[in-house]
Formats: structure tokens, C-alpha cells, sequence
């Protein structure tokens, strides 16, 4: 057996190397003369830090190696563990750490407990320090010795206590759905009265405060997003160490200029930006015993505010899905500020929503906020150690949150998830609980514009795809999720005013849209994210920007945003290109009238950004970008080149087009259209922006573009009834019954208005 413990001896001093602690030179050389076990034992035993046997039943018993326990500050040591295995077992070996607060489990359809966040329910905060980790393969091969490499993170400096043990889920153990064979082991482990960990008193050398100066082109301090990285591509500070407002499924940070990064000597890779209209920059920093701090200028390529347009997400968490879900329910606007401030945005509507909704709601005030991005429990985040202190900015009072409220885990959700911007009270009427609301829409979106509310649904190509790419399309979906279902019958009632997306593939999202146009509805199309649920990356990776004539600020600010939103230009994508001043006939507002049918002039300025050279390959079964199917500027480079299509509509078809270089230059753009009949007329780059329509009506006429879409919508509701009809309460069917045919009414009234199929 001496030649398998060879091979696993120098694959383990090759993982050292290149996870970039080698061993000395001279040790591969020597481990490959090796003739026997006591040989490479020999070798290896002062590299060794942990020493682990497996016995009959799989369970271990670890003591410490000879190495010494000596570790950095908010960085990574790694060593090596012998691994014992006299009688032959095989399964996969981990090391779970009694010191680590990022163990993530699924906790329901919606939400995770991630971090034990509340120092007066989990008093261990302060004591879990280390992180674990084994590095490369962590199957046991079942031969009688074979080494592994162990990565330890340390959270302070000095001298602290701590212990590793090791768990093996045997292959022949059984398992099932609730309890893995790596959780049924470490339970068997945990009824074990004898010990089994190897205690230590770890050194730890201490890390070093990089204050960091973040500054605008114009010189202005603001917040942005820093990934942090060391030539082994690790994130820092470490993910599963982190407590808002650092959250443990970011890569990145967010920091403002006089704030801190804590990082032990080494060298490392910033990567700083502040949302799409930032170009990416990079910083290479050597942090030593004399560095004190760093200046990050930031590249900015777009910026839609100075031609008057202000970007909003109408659509993020503060609890829920990625975010924390217990026991502290979800983080504060203190934190939820800083993360809209560090990707650029005006405006963010924080939604309460089915998980966490009954914490979250105190947040509830009915004005916009825009509170200093304070650490929101000072207490837990010090026993944590970010002893840092929170700083204001230059760019603070640009953004904004608004809370409202996200019909989703409500009794109507089935019907499609509901969005309620701007309300003033957010119970609806004599309710207590969520089970108590109404088991469809129309009831929830006419208490809205009751409350003036602007009210649509989220996310609204889920479940709406089809196998076709085409649009608009006349294929009827089955409105099995949670998409813009009830659209179909809320809108006809004058009952919705928009929907979101730019989040999934264009076909399902804007199909519905389309149609509603094709016949006369003035419905909105947004850009939403989502966060953390849909997107984990950040605020505004799906953005809407509203015209304006000046920012939108104070208490009423989102009342002022989506007021723009109703009457005046707009634009929604993923904020990588921009369409300023579209305008019919040289007039930018939403409705155009000519006297009759003839040449109109469509004019934009243009803009998009992309690298000169396509992103590389990505490794095998990973998406080239966050979502394999949604909105993002590099799916609509046109082959190798720089270039973009930008697209003219009308009712919905492409009837001009021009290809732009996307340099991040703003283009002046002309197109003559001949219009036939009263249309809507938009500009769109297909997966990356898309305008809000200008209506243009010729002598009068309404809008009446498509027999299709009036019929497609007429027999969408009728699929919308069989596929939701049950899940509404006997007492609501007969009221919501009456709404699908009086909607469905509707669409053959315009259908046999319309003068074109």
C-alpha cells in the first residue's frame, strides 16, 4: 500500500503549492525517493497539523500534529492532516467547524438561515473565529494512510483557543431527504461521549485597516462594491465570516471613502465599481507593515442624471430568500442604504413580502428614506469584530429607500406576485394575518389605486415561456407560476398599470406586454432584480430610469418617480446602455398625435458599453453571466465585433435598425418611419434596454394594431382560469368568475376594432 500514500503524499504537497504555500524546495525530490510509509511520514510530520484515525463505524478521533498553530488575521494558513484509515472505508471527508457562523441550510421555499445574527439569542458570536476548510479532493480512497490539505481562517489576532475534527459520510450509508449522509454522521458523532476533536491555542498574527478613499471622475466621495481577492481568486474578507452589512453570498463589499478593510500582509487584487454605469477598475495593493491606505478612482462611462434620467429598482428584499431570515428577520435600512448607494441607484423600493413580513413591516413609514448606512446592531458587529466606523459621503443623499409592499406568500400569490408602490397603508383592510388577505388580485389591486398606489406584478416572464423566441407570439402559456398571470384580466380593468422584468429571456417577459400595447393599454414595463431572490448580486441588476426635471428627493421622492414614470420618458434594462431623448416628430412625451397617416421622425441619443473582446469561456457547466437566459449586454454583441443592433418598433415588430459601436460614446440616431395607422413606436437593444412606447394616433384613432393580440389575450384568460380558478376560496370564485368574462369582453370589443390581424 506504500504506493498509494506516495501519490496522495504529492498530491497534497502539490495542492499546497498551488493554493500558494509550499512546501520547501527540496521536499517533492526528497517525498519521491521515499521507499517506505515511515518515510513520508517522516517528511510530512512537520507540515502536519492535525492528525485523524477512522474507526469500524466510520467515526474519528483526531489529536494535534507537530506543526505549530500559527495563523493570520483575517486570512488563510493551510496544512497538512494525515488521515488514518486501518480498516479500508471509503466516503467523503469534511471538517466542519464548531467556530464558523456560515453554515447555510435551506429553512423553507424562501428563505435560509444563514448566520446566527443576535447576540442575545446566540451568545457564541464572539467565540466563532475559525473558519474550516479542506482544499481539493475530500474523498477518503480507503487505503491505510493518505494525507489532505486543511485551509484555516482566523477571524482575530493574538492567541485564541480553538479545535478541528473531521466527519466521514461512508458510502454505504443510507440516505434520504432531510438528512444527508454528512449531517446523519455528524449527528452519530455528536451522541459520542468521548472526545474527538484536536484542541489548540492557535497564534494568530494580526492584520492590518487599509483605509480606503473612494472618488468619483469628479472627485467626489461616494460607496462602491469592492471584491477583494489574493492570487488564489479568494474572496476577502472570508464570506462565511461576514455579518451585515457584508453579506456571506457576496463576492464583494461595500465601502465609502473612510472606511476600512481589514486584511492581513499579502498582495492583493480590488476590483471597485458602483453598478452597470461604472466600468470595472482594478487595483493591485501590497499590504505591509507601513500601508495605511488606499485611493480607488472610479471609471465612470454612463451617467444618465446629467440628460435628466434617475434609476430605481422597484423590486429588492431586505429579508427573505438569500438575505437572513432568522432570528433577526432580514437586515435594517441602514444596511439595505448601502447596498443601493454602492451600485449607483436614485431610488430602491425595499418590499415586505410573505417571509419576514410581520418584522419587516415596522419599516413601513409611507415617505422615502434616506438614512446613514449606520452598523444596525453595533453590539453583534463588535463581538464580530468590525470594530470599523461607518462614514458619510459626497453621493449619500442621492439615494433612497421607499418600503412597500410584494404580494408574494400571500393567498393570491398563485396569481402572479403583485408589486404596490407608494402606498400609505400597508394592511389591507380587516386583515390580521397573511392567510386573511384575497385569494386572487383584483380585490388587492384596486385597494392600491385606492391608496394611489402604482400597482403591478414582479418578475413577470416566470412560468410565461414558450418554446419559441419570437415576439410578440401568439402561443397561449399555461400560467403555471408566478409571472404577470392575472395581468391579463387587472389590466382591461384598469386595475394594473405595469409589470417587471429584465430578468429573464425577453420571449416570456415581454410577450404579454406587447399585446396589451397592440391593442390600446397603456401599460408600463419596469427593470427589477429582485434581491437577493432571483439575483444575489446586488440592487439594480435590472433598472428602470424615469426622466425628470430634477432629482427625486425628500419624503415624497418615489411619488415623484413613479409620477414620471406615468407621464414622462422612461427606459428599463440592465443599465449597460441608455437611450436618452427618444422622441416622435421631436416631441419626447408618452402621447403623439399626427392628422394623418404618413412619414414620422424617430430620434435617440444612444449609448452602450461593452469590451472590446468577448468574455473567455466559462468553466464547464457555469453560465457566462448570471442568469443563463436573462438580460445582459454582452448577449447582444453582435459576433466578435463591438457592435450592438438597436432596433426601432412598431406594434411590437422591428421595422428599422441601425448597428452601434458600443464604446460607451453617446450616438445621435435618426429613423423615418411611414405609419399606416395609430401605433406605438419604442427603441430597443433586445436583452439589454428597452424604452416605454411613445403612442402616436393618427386623426384620433386609437390604438387597435392586432386582431392576434386581441384574441391571444381573450383565450389567455381562459387559460389563466384553468389553471388558477382553484386555488380561489369558494366565497371569491363567483366575484372573480364575473371579472374574467368582463375582461374577456373587453378583448373582443377591440378586437372588432381592430383593422389588421
Amino acid at each position: 500500500m506504500f504506493q498509494p500514500l506516495l501519490a496522495s503524499a504529492t498530491r497534497a504537497v502539490e495542492k499546497l503549492r498551488d493554493i500558494g504555500e509550499p512546501l520547501p524546495d527540496d521536499l517533492t525530490g526528497r517525498l519521491a525517493a521515499a521507499t517506505d510509509a515511515a518515510q513520508v511520514d517522516e517528511l510530512l510530520r512537520p507540515y502536519v497539523i492535525v492528525e485523524t484515525e477512522i474507526d469500524e463505524q466510520g467515526l474519528t478521533a483526531s489529536t494535534p500534529g507537530a506543526a505549530p498553530p500559527r495563523l493570520v488575521q483575517h486570512g488563510w494558513r493551510s496544512f497538512l492532516v494525515r488521515v488514518a484509515n486501518p480498516h479500508g472505508l471509503l466516503g467523503d471527508l469534511s471538517a466542519p467547524s464548531n467556530h464558523v457562523l456560515g453554515n447555510v441550510d435551506f429553512h423553507s421555499h424562501s428563505a435560509r438561515v444563514a448566520m446566527p445574527d443576535t447576540l442575545t439569542v446566540v451568545p457564541r458570536i464572539e467565540n466563532s473565529r475559525l473558519e474550516v476548510k479542506l482544499a481539493g479532493p475530500t474523498d477518503v480512497s480507503g487505503v491505510d494512510v493518505e494525507y489532505k490539505v486543511i485551509s484555516l481562517y482566523s477571524r482575530d489576532g493574538g492567541t485564541h483557543g480553538g479545535q478541528l475534527s473531521f466527519v466521514l459520510a461512508v458510502e454505504e450509508a443510507f440516505d434520504s431527504i432531510t438528512r444527508p449522509p454528512i449531517q446523519k454522521a455528524w449527528q452519530r458523532m455528536g451522541f459520542e461521549t468521548r472526545p474527538y476533536a484536536a484542541k489548540y491555542d492557535f497564534e494568530c498574527a494580526p492584520a492590518r485597516d487599509l483605509r480606503l478613499d473612494v472618488r468619483e471622475p469628479d472627485g467626489s466621495s461616494s460607496v462602491a462594491a469592492l471584491t477583494v481577492r489574493d492570487a488564489q481568486r479568494r474572496a476577502y474578507p472570508s464570506k462565511a465570516m461576514r455579518l451585515a452589512p457584508d453579506m456571506f453570498f457576496h463576492d464583494h463589499v461595500y465601502r465609502a471613502t473612510g472606511e476600512v478593510l481589514t486584511l492581513p500582509a499579502g498582495r492583493y487584487e480590488i476590483a471597485a465599481r458602483r453598478g452597470p454605469e461604472y466600468r470595472e477598475v482594478y487595483v493591485e495593493v501590497d499590504v505591509a507593515a507601513d500601508t495605511e491606505s488606499l485611493t480607488i478612482e472610479l471609471d465612470r462611462w454612463a451617467d444618465p442624471a446629467a440628460h435628466g434620467y434617475y434609476s430605481g429598482d422597484p423590486h429588492i428584499h431586505a429579508g427573505g430568500c438569500s438575505h437572513y431570515n432568522v432570528p433577526s428577520e432580514g437586515v435594517t435600512p441602514e444596511t439595505m442604504i448601502r447596498h443601493v448607494r454602492g451600485e449607483g441607484l436614485w431610488m430602491g423600493s425595499v418590499l415586505t413580502w410573505g417571509p419576514c413580513y410581520y418584522h419587516q413591516k415596522q419599516f413601513f413609514s409611507g415617505s422615502s428614506i434616506s438614512p446613514r448606512a449606520e452598523l444596525e446592531y453595533p453590539a453583534m458587529q463588535q463581538a464580530q469584530g468590525m470594530t470599523w466606523d461607518p462614514q458619510d459621503t459626497d453621493r449619500d443623499g442621492q439615494s433612497l429607500l421607499r418600503y412597500d409592499l410584494e404580494v408574494s406568500g400571500f393567498p393570491s400569490s398563485h396569481s402572479g406576485h403583485v408589486i404596490l408602490l407608494g402606498l400609505t397603508d400597508q394592511d389591507y383592510p380587516g386583515t390580521k394575518l397573511i392567510e386573511d388577505w384575497p385569494s386572487w388580485n383584483l380585490p388587492v389591486m384596486r385597494w392600491g389605486h385606492a391608496q394611489n398606489a402604482l400597482v403591478g406584478y414582479a418578475h413577470c416572464g416566470l412560468g410565461l415561456a414558450v418554446d419559441t423566441d419570437e415576439l410578440p407570439n401568439y402561443v397561449v402559456p399555461g400560467f403555471q407560476s408566478i409571472g404577470s398571470n392575472e395581468i391579463v384580466v387587472d389590466v382591461p380593468l384598469g386595475a394594473a398599470d405595469f409589470q417587471c422584468g429584465a430578468e429573464f429571456a425577453p420571449a416570456a417577459e415581454l410577450n404579454i406586454w406587447y399585446h396589451l400595447l397592440n391593442v390600446g393599454y397603456r401599460t408600463l414595463m419596469l427593470g427589477e432584480t429582485d434581491y437577493p431572490c432571483i439575483y444575489d448580486d446586488g440592487p439594480g441588476v435590472g433598472r428602470t430610469y424615469v426622466q425628470l426635471p430634477e432629482p427625486p428627493q425628500g419624503p415624497q421622492a418615489l411619488e415623484t418617480w413613479l409620477g414620471g414614470l406615468k407621464d414622462r420618458a422612461s427606459y428599463f434594462g440592465d443599465g449597460r446602455s441608455h437611450v436618452y431623448d427618444f422622441a416622435v416628430n421631436g416631441s419626447a412625451g408618452r402621447e403623439v398625435g399626427v392628422e394623418a397617416p404618413g412619414p414620422v421622425k424617430v430620434t435617440a441619443t444612444v449609448a452602450a458599453w461593452l469590451p472590446e473582446l468577448p468574455p473567455a469561456p466559462p468553466a464547464a457547466g457555469q453560465p457566462v453571466y448570471s442568469a443563463p437566459v436573462g438580460w445582459h449586454l454582452e448577449r447582444s454583441r453582435i459576433g466578435q465585433t463591438r457592435n450592438v443592433l438597436v432596433e426601432v418598433l412598431v406594434n411590437g415588430v422591428p421595422v428599422d435598425s441601425r448597428e452601434l459601436v458600443a464604446d460607451g460614446n453617446e450616438q445621435p440616431l435618426e429613423f423615418d418611419l411611414d405609419l399606416e395607422r395609430s401605433s406605438w413606436v419604442a427603441v430597443r437593444i433586445l436583452r439589454s434596454v428597452h424604452t416605454q412606447p411613445v403612442f402616436v394616433e393618427i386623426a384620433g384613432q386609437p390604438i387597435r394594431a392586432s386582431r392576434r393580440s386581441a384574441q391571444w389575450l381573450h383565450d389567455s384568460v381562459d387559460a389563466l382560469w384553468k389553471a388558477k380558478s382553484g386555488f380561489i376560496r369558494d366565497g371569491e370564485r363567483d366575484a372573480a368568475r364575473s371579472a374574467y368574462d368582463e375582461a374577456q369582453a373587453a378583448y373582443l370589443t377591440r378586437r372588432d376594432e381592430c383593422e389588421v390581424d
